[in-house]
Order: C-alpha cells, then structure tokens, then sequence
C-alpha cells in the first residue's frame, strides 16, 4: 500500500532520486533536505507484501546483466530485455532504481495467466524518460552563459535531434492554438525538480527566461515584453543546447508558492527531457498485464503512458509525473487505473496564462477517437492533479469515473466531449475542486452532433462534492498584490469554446461549494443555463452554497426555454442568506421564459428549488480549514429530495429509504475517502492548505 510516511518519502528520495546506495539509507537519511521547494504532493513509497517465490523473474538497473537467467540472484538489467522474455503466468520484479528507458510492452498474458510487472516489495522502481547525466552528475552538466541573464545556464552538451519535428500524435481540440504557425515556439525541454518532483516550466521564448518581469502587461500574444513564469528550460534550435535558469521569484503575493531554493543547476539533481513525441511507455496490442507499484517520469511533449488496441489492462498504484498527457487510450478496452497518483505540469508559481500561452498547455488524460471505441474504462481511487487541462473522455462507452480527487487545474477540468448519440459516462463520489472550469466542451467540426440519442446514454454525475473555493491559478496580477487572491480565482461550473453541442447530462445528489458567485449569476451555478442548445439535463437534488450573496436566478441570454427538468435543489448563501428577503424566485416566475420552462418541465422551473440554509454540521468558511458537509439532525434537506428514474445509478440509494435527501450524503451515512487507498478526506481542507 502506498502512504504518505515522512521516512518513506525520506527513503525514496535517497536510493532513487539522490543515487545513495540502499545499505547507507540509514546513515543519511537524517541529511535529507529539499533543495528546491518542499513537495506539494505526497512522494511515492514503496508497496508493503510479499514477492512471489515462484514463476517470478527480476531486473536491476545496478547489478543487473541482461545476459542472465532473470533469477533473483542473476536479474536482468535492461527493462527492454526483460519484457520480450516474458510470458503468461510470469511476474516481473523491478529492484529499486531509476530505469533510464523508452520501453514498451511486448508480450501478453491470459485470462487464466496474466503476466504482472512490479517493484519489488518494499522498493520503488522509477522509470524515466530523460538525460540521465543531468540526476547523476549536474556538476558537469551545466556552464554559466557568458552574456546571458543573472543566473542562466546553458548544458555543456548539445541534442541536435531534438527538434526533430514529431507529428502530434495526441489530437485535441484547440491543440493546434498555441503553435499553429509558430511551430519554432514549441518548448523542447520539460523537466523537474529531482528532489522534490516539481516542474520546471517549459519556456517557448528566450525572452520568457530571461525575463525579470512577472506582472501580466500586454495581450496573451505580447512577445516582446518578457513574463518569468519560474524555475525553467528553453531549447536553443540554433546550438542545441539547453538553457535553464533558477531564479527566485520577485511577484509580491506568491508567498509560500514562491520559488526561493537553489539557484544553481550544477547543485540540484534534475529530471530533463528534450525532443517531442516519443512515449516513455507503449502498450500496443497487449492484452491482461497488471503494473503495479510503478513511477513514470521523464517525458517532453508525447504521452507518458500510450496505450492502443489493448484489453485488460491494469495499473495499480501508478504515479506519474508530467507528460502530455499522462495517460493516452485509444481503441481499447477493460482498462482499470485504480489507486495511482497523476502530478501534471504545474509547479505551485504557475498560472493558466503562463502554460496556455507562454508554456505547454497539457492534458493529463486523453481518451482517442479510434475504431473501436474505448469501451469498458475505470478510474478509480486515484489523484489527479496540478496541471493545465485534466481529462478529454468524449471517445468511450461506459466510462466508470469514482473516488477520485481532482485538484489544482488553471483551466479545463472534465470535457466530456459534445452530444453523441451513444456514449455513456458515470462520475460518482469524486471530490473536486481547484478546476478553473469543472465541466467544459469544445466544438471540434461545425454541426457534429446527432439530433437523437439513446435514451439510456448521457453523462451521470452523482454524489461527489465540488469544493471550489481554493480557487486556482488564473493569470499573474497587472500590479502588485500581496494579497496573492489572483492565486485563487472562481472560474465557471460550466463553460465551453466556440458553443457546441453539450452531451446529455443527469446531474443529481451533488454537493456543490463556492466563494464567489458564478459567471452571470446563472441559475444553478449555470447548470440551467450553459449549453443547453440542441440537447438535454437533468439537475435534481443538489446543494448549491456559496460564501458571498445568495445563488441568482438568472437565464441571462437564454431566449427561449430549453429542455431543462430541474427541481428539489438547496440554494444558500452562507453570509448573505439569512438577509434575504420577499421571494427571490417571485421576478423570473412572472416571466414568459417561466410561462415557456412549463411546457419543458411541467412544474415550471424553479417551482421545486428551495432557498434555505441546508445546516452542514460543520461549514468552515475558511477553505483550507476542514469541513463537514454531512446533513445535521433537523436540516431541511432531509426527505425533500425528489424521486429520480430508478435506472439512474445511484450507490446510495438504499442508505436513502425515504423521500430522497438532497446533496452528496443522504442523512447518517458516513463519508468515503478519495484518491489513493482512500487517503483524502471527502471534505477536507489538507490539498487547499498545501497550495
């Protein structure tokens, strides 16, 4: 099992990060330090149990000899010449290392015998895509530039094949914005702090690195004035060389977020990687292989994991730093990713505007449009964090997405793609919260969408918890602010790019948290009110709470009444509520659009919404402070719910015996955990305070 133990993570980083030798951990691990910045996240640690003692096989990156027997007294040493020699029934046992390979699957097991890949119990094996000199010997990998600026650094080696001009492999909508055109733009060098496993950023002008500016002046296509957006890369095209430079940040308001560790490359082990579009691992046609207890790390502008026309599929306590994206699937199936850790490409100083325009504006999961379709996909207990964009899932059947934790996304969070006539997508008991826009869409061919759909399809999302207020980081302030709230901003729920069609959706039994109103004050956050257009939602039996004001109801730009059901929902504005006064739904209930909802809904919209304080048996107001989001005895959420389709999944319907209770928690049951193990509190505050 994985757990964030301060021993364990002072271990990991002395045998893999630092090339200390496993019999002196003891000796050294009070020497630990962080050099760079302290983590945000919890390190990997190693996976307690017990090796198998037969139909096992072994590699070790240090004592290994690709010319042995694979036993454990003769392991292997290559992962390349390990994997071509298994087959079904067999477990591979990786030795604790860093494993400096591009490697993909080339065997498959069976139903009856999978074949497993594993660290070694009590080991974390880490396979990385990147230079190896620049983690063993920085000392020698670095000179200071000669008429450069303060601090900067180029590689005393060059990469010529860098820039060897790739194709994308991993389309997206809107991928062609930030290099169409200006394809010498494109950062070549990605990479971390080896220590700690934070980004560096990706730089895509000379004058971005350089730069002692960190106020956003200009438009987002201003190149002349200089934006240091942090500790980073720039590859130099014309002498292939990497230039990096650490300097501490100057921007008022960034407080603990600030860089402030070492400034010299030539003292800091750094993961870095140059090139675009090779993955670090490939799985192509495999069927029935497990990895388990696994660290990625190492990739540029390609996948890290690129999985294709693969069946049962399993990654178990995975973590992955970077790539774009993490984790690609196409045309596959039975793919189960459950309890492992996605770290994107957001160091704590980096905002949207800084990847979005300055930088790479990754994904970190992507599901392709292939033939066939993905088809049988779960996400389950795992963390998905720190990075542009989170999730492109439009491309699947029966997409199973659960106790997971989402957090820290500068932009898009879940894009469920636009209106399919048979897709089906379940996102239940999840805690999210930091994503700048939660759900989002984008519009990919003009009139794509089908006016029908199978009326069993549609995007279900039920019983999670939307915690928003921690906000995130949007764009760097125009004029100082110590204040640091531009690291917080509210975005929308809901929001998309160039107005397509939206999927069907049922959202129902959610508990939604805000500081700020939402864009426009739109009713329901914007559930009743954001593309809408040419399809169908279901909003029932929400909590909607904000801090500031009571939630509005607008329909601002809507002309006529679209095919929205909605009703039994809780609004509440936790300073401003109790100071409502007359009827807030009186104004919008004399409208003719109210006239028109009626014949969509035949209650009418808002007939069936409540504005009253759902009493939470502890509300911090403080977002980084620990809530409790539970219903206490008396409040009036409780059996004021109404009855949804019985073929709506719900896990908690027998726990809600009687008329059903409105949010994520029916009355006196009991919050799950999320993320890895369970190991994130439903309502805590931890992931907003280490931010």
């Amino acid at each position: 099992m994985i757990r964030a133990v301060s021993s364990r993570v002072v271990l990991w980083l002395l045998v893999v990060c630092l090339g200390i030798s496993r019999s002196s951990v003891a000796a050294e691990a009070v020497k630990a330090s962080f050099r760079s910045h302290q983590p945000t996240r919890p390190l990997p640690v190693p996976m307690t149990g017990q090796a198998k003692n037969t139909g096992a096989y072994y590699v070790d990156p240090v004592r290994g000899n690709d010319d042995g027997e694979g036993s454990g007294p003769a392991p292997w040493k290559t992962l390349k010449a390990a994997f071509r020699r298994l087959k079904p029934g067999d477990t591979l046992y990786l030795h604790g290392g860093v494993y400096y390979e591009k490697v993909a699957l080339t065997k498959s097991g069976t139903a009856e015998q999978p074949i497993t890949i594993a660290s070694f119990p009590g080991e974390v094996a880490v396979i990385d895509g990147s230079l190896r000199e620049f983690a063993e010997s920085p000392a020698t990998s670095w000179q200071p530039l000669e008429g450069g600026a303060e601090g900067e650094f180029v590689s005393t080696k060059t990469f010529e094949d860098a820039d060897a001009r790739r194709i994308p492999t991993q389309f997206l909508p809107g991928s062609w914005e930030p290099m169409w055109g200006i394809e010498d733009d494109r950062p070549l060098a990605l990479g971390h702090f080896v220590d700690s496993m934070i980004p560096l950023h990706g730089y895509r002008l000379l004058t971005d690195l350089r730069a002692t500016n960190e106020l956003w002046i200009g438009s987002k296509k201003e190149r002349d004035t200089g934006l240091y957006g942090g500790p980073g890369l720039w590859f130099n095209r014309e002498t292939g060389r990497i230039h990096i430079r650490l300097a501490h940040h100057q921007l008022d308001g960034l407080g603990k977020n600030a860089y402030r560790g070492e400034t010299d490359p030539r003292k800091l082990p750094l993961v870095i990687s140059v090139g675009f579009g090779e993955d670090v691992l490939r799985i192509t046609g495999i069927k029935h292989v497990k990895l388990q207890g696994l660290v990625f790390r190492g990739a540029t502008g390609s996948p890290m994991i690129n999985m294709y026309g693969s069946d049962n599929v399993e990654l178990d306590h995975v973590t992955v730093f970077g790539g774009f994206p993490g984790l690609m699937i196409a045309a596959s199936q039975n793919i189960r990713v459950k309890n492992s850790a996605f770290r994107g490409l957001a160091a704590p100083w980096t905002s949207r505007a800084h990847m979005k325009y300055r930088g790479t504006p990754t994904y970190q999961v992507i599901l392709q449009n292939d033939q066939p379709l993905n088809e049988n996909i779960e996400l389950s207990w795992s963390e998905f964090t720190d990075d542009h964009d989170f999730a492109f899932v439009r491309w699947v059947k029966n997409l199973q997405f659960h106790h997971n934790f989402v957090d820290n996304f500068n932009d898009d969070g879940l894009e469920c793609g636009a209106k399919l006539r048979d897709h089906t997508i379940y996102v239940y008991q999840n805690r999210i919260g930091g994503v700048l826009s939660p759900f989002t869409q984008h519009e990919i061919d003009k009139d794509e969408s089908p006016i029908d759909h199978n009326p069993k399809a549609g995007v279900f999302v039920f019983r999670n918890v939307f915690d928003l207020r921690a906000g995130s980081y949007s764009t760097p302030p125009t004029t100082l602010d110590s204040s640091g709230a531009f690291l917080r901003a509210e975005g929308h729920l809901v929001g998309d790019h160039g107005s397509p069609v939206w999927p069907v959706m049922h959202f129902y039994h959610n508990t939604l948290v805000r500081e700020t109103p939402v864009f426009r004050d739109n009713f329901l956050f914007g559930l009743a009110v954001m593309g809408l257009r040419k399809t169908e939602r279901d909003v029932f039996n929400n909590i909607f709470l904000q801090n500031q004001k009571v939630p509005g109801v607008n329909f601002i730009a809507m002309k006529e009444a679209e095919h929205l059901r909605e009703g039994g929902n809780v609004l509440w504005g936790q300073v401003d509520g109790a100071k409502q006064q007359g009827d807030p739904f009186a104004k919008f209930r004399s409208s003719q659009l109210f006239k028109d909802s009626q014949q969509r809904y035949a209650p009418g919209w808002t007939m069936q919404d409540r504005i009253v304080d759902p009493k939470f048996v502890a509300f911090a107001a403080d977002a980084t402070q620990a809530s409790d989001l539970r219903l206490k005895s008396g409040s009036p959420a409780i059996n004021s719910g109404l009855a949804v389709p019985g073929e709506w999944p719900d896990p908690l319907r027998s726990e809600d015996a009687e008329q059903p209770d409105v949010g994520a928690l029916p009355f006196g049951a009991e919050p799950w955990g999320v993320g890895v193990e369970g190991r994130i509190a439903l309502f805590g505050g931890s992931a907003a305070a280490n931010r």
